[in-house]
This record gives structure tokens, C-alpha cells and sequence, in this order.
């Protein structure tokens, strides 16, 4: 591989450069591109990349007024106290249904999107912006041709016991005759990038309803997690949070603050509670409640400073703290929002399809195998550079 730097320094200083970087490194020769192509290789890279600052990606919606128009702008930023702007994401994706996609989650430096906020549409990508390469995952088995009118929710995480990234599909089916509403248990069925397949699971008997506004969710602990409630008006609610194992791929449960189990799911007031010990029910601590006199459209998440991030209905952006409220001096699209962790990698550097961006900023996708936008020379001092810039800079 070299003969005068060794091979774990010099895996050691690959794993610090740059997503972009290490893909032209690919064509130096065939034991660099068998290296940088390497699922171990990747998996190195990310916990590097993991192990710096944290990093945010904002997605939202712009608006007339704005520039630019009727766009989706994503960008990162640091989570720092004047959320800077790092850098801004392209995204070369057209949605079908309304004017953005819905963002199902962000993990490991991959973005899975969901053109599915109108109408019955089927397409979720996987799309690594650091490397510019999408998968678009095939038809799922639940559609509406072959089941009538669904509603459903998305979830996507990661395994790390098997390393694997995993989309998780809900479907709550129509009632008919004496059944109405949607019916319970829901179909559920999980795509993993590693079969490229949607798989049934089966015997799932989740007693609960997702909680339709926004169908909102998160992934942590290795499940995806949503807000659910059983019951209703008449009998009572009972409010859960249900938990998708992304390992097992079973479900479990999360009890609520016993304040908040008996509560209209669409009446829980804007209160911020953290569990300090994660599945301990008992270790649910109120933070804080907020104070914008009903303002508040969706609740983004959390900074390291302890501030919550908050969508107003004006498709304004504040940060909360107990006793304090300051404007973040971003507006967009109303319900256009979301606010998560990001980190680089190499991701579908195999599996998926590289987009090709022109001067006009449209795209071309070309598979794989072509390569098309990979340097297919280097000249040595370049080389030389990065090696010794990236040795200073990371002793």
C-alpha cells in the first residue's frame, strides 16, 4: 500500500479527511480503492467523524419574500450560541406530492426522505449529501392497491450490532362494518439496507395508535421511538412512548410521566421532561413548561445548552430555556422544519447512486459503477499535501 508510511498510520490519518477527499483517494491505485471501499474503512471513518464537535442539519421551506423561492434548504450548523451556518446542503430531489419531503430522520451522515405528506406515494430515499450518492428503496409490500386507504408512520435507525441501517414501516388499515377508524394492531414491515428487501414482521401485536399530528418520532438507544395512546374521550386515554427495537425488531414500551398518561394526546401542553435514566420511569424530571401563549406548531429538539428548539405558527424558529425565550432569526415554510445531528460518512459509497450536478444546480443520477464524478488522477505533491496537512492538524 506504501512503502514508507505504514499501514495503520496511514489508516489513521485516512480516517480524518474528508468524505469528499477519500473518494478521489479511491483512484490512486487498486489497494487504496479495496481500503476506502472497505466496510471496516467506513465504519472507522464515521467514529472518527462521530468522536468531533456535534453538528446539526436544519431543513426547512422557504417562502415568497425569501431567497431563494419556494425551495428546500438544508444546511448544517453548529450548536453553538449563534447556531452558526456551516455549510449549505443541495438537495436535488422533486417531490411529487407538496413542496418538500418529509424528513424521517438523520443517522450516521445519511438523510432519509418520504415523499408522502399528500396522497398515496411510495418513494423513501436514503441520500448521503457528503458523498452525493441516494438509494431509492423499492415499493413497500402494504400499498394502497392491494389494501384500500391506510394511514402510516416511518421510522430509521441504526443496528449497531449488526451494522446495519434499517427504515421501519406502521400501517394502521381502514376499518370496515363494525370496525372503524384504523384498525389495531398495525401491519409492520422493515427495510434493511443490507438484504435491500421490505420484510413483514410478524405477530406484532402493538395495542396502541401512533399519535397522528406529524406523526412525529425519534431515534436513540437503538429504537425509534414514537408517542402512542390507547383508549379514548369515553374510556379514558392511556399515553405511551412505543419503542421499535432496531436489533430485535420488536416493540417495547416507555412509560410516560404518570401526569402525562391520562392526558388527550392532542391536549399535551408544551412541557419539557427528561428521563435521567433511560427505561426508569421513575427518573422523569420536568424541566420546564413553555410560555408562548399557544404559539407553538412543533417542538424541533434539543441543543448541548439544555434550549429546545421551537417551531412557531408563524414558521419562526426560537430557543427556550426556563424563563427565556430567543429568536433565532430563521422563517420558512409553516411545518417545514427539522432539526437533527449529522455526521459524515462514506454510506452507500456501493450501494447507491451518485448524483451529478450541473451549473444550473439540476441533476443527473448515474449508478455506482460509473464513478462519473471521481477524480481519476492525482498528482503526487496534491497528495503529499493532505497526507502531512492532515498529520499537523491531528498529531
Amino acid at each position: 500500500m506504501s512503502d514508507y508510511v505504514p499501514r495503520e498510520t496511514l489508516i489513521n490519518i485516512l480516517t480524518r479527511l474528508p468524505a469528499k477527499t477519500l473518494l478521489r483517494f479511491r483512484c490512486i491505485c487498486k489497494s487504496w480503492l479495496s481500503l476506502l471501499s472497505s466496510p471496516d474503512f467506513t465504519s472507522a471513518h464515521l467514529r472518527t467523524a462521530a468522536a468531533k464537535p456535534p453538528v446539526l442539519l436544519l431543513r426547512g421551506y422557504s417562502l415568497t419574500g425569501l431567497t431563494p423561492r419556494y425551495k428546500e434548504l438544508y444546511s448544517l450548523r453548529s450548536d453553538d450560541a449563534d447556531f452558526t451556518s456551516l455549510l449549505d446542503l443541495h438537495c436535488p430531489f422533486k417531490t411529487r406530492a407538496v413542496n418538500f419531503f418529509r424528513v424521517v430522520g438523520s443517522c450516521n451522515g445519511l438523510i432519509c426522505l418520504s415523499d408522502d405528506l399528500l396522497g398515496y406515494t411510495y418513494t423513501v430515499i436514503l441520500w448521503n449529501p457528503a458523498i452525493r450518492r441516494n438509494l431509492t428503496l423499492p415499493m413497500p409490500n402494504i400499498c394502497f392497491e392491494d389494501y384500500g386507504p391506510y394511514m402510516f408512520s416511518l421510522g430509521f435507525g441504526f443496528d449497531p450490532k449488526t451494522n446495519d441501517h434499517k427504515v421501519v414501516r406502521i400501517v394502521y388499515l381502514e376499518g370496515s362494518g363494525r370496525v372503524k377508524g384504523w384498525v389495531v394492531p398495525p401491519k409492520v414491515e422493515v427495510y434493511a439496507l443490507s438484504t435491500g428487501v421490505w420484510k413483514t414482521i410478524k405477530g406484532s401485536k402493538i395495542g396502541y395508535h401512533m399519535v397522528e399530528v406529524f406523526w412525529s418520532r425519534a431515534f436513540a438507544n437503538c429504537g425509534v421511538h414514537w408517542t402512542a395512546y390507547s383508549g379514548g374521550k369515553s374510556t379514558g386515554y392511556c399515553n405511551v412512548v412505543l419503542v421499535f427495537d432496531m436489533g430485535s425488531e420488536v416493540f417495547r414500551e416507555v412509560k410516560l410521566p404518570e401526569k402525562l398518561v391520562g392526558a388527550s394526546p392532542l391536549d399535551l401542553a408544551v412541557t419539557v421532561w427528561v428521563m435521567k435514566e433511560y427505561g426508569v420511569e421513575e427518573s422523569w424530571s420536568r424541566l420546564f413548561t413553555g410560555s408562548l401563549n399557544g404559539d407553538v406548531s412543533t417542538v424541533l429538539g434539543f441543543r448541548k445548552s439544555g434550549e429546545v428548539v421551537v417551531e412557531k405558527w408563524d414558521g419562526t424558529l426560537v430557543s427556550c430555556q426556563p424563563g427565556k425565550i430567543k429568536k433565532m432569526r430563521i422563517r420558512g415554510g409553516k411545518e417545514s422544519f427539522y432539526l437533527g445531528t449529522y455526521a459524515e460518512s462514506l454510506i452507500l459509497l456501493d450501494e447507491g447512486k451518485c448524483v451529478q450536478m450541473d451549473d444550473n444546480g439540476s441533476s443527473d443520477e448515474v449508478d455506482s459503477a460509473g464513478n462519473a464524478f471521481v477524480v481519476r488522477s492525482l498528482e503526487k505533491n496534491s497528495l503529499r499535501h493532505h497526507l502531512f496537512a492532515a498529520t499537523a492538524l491531528n498529531p
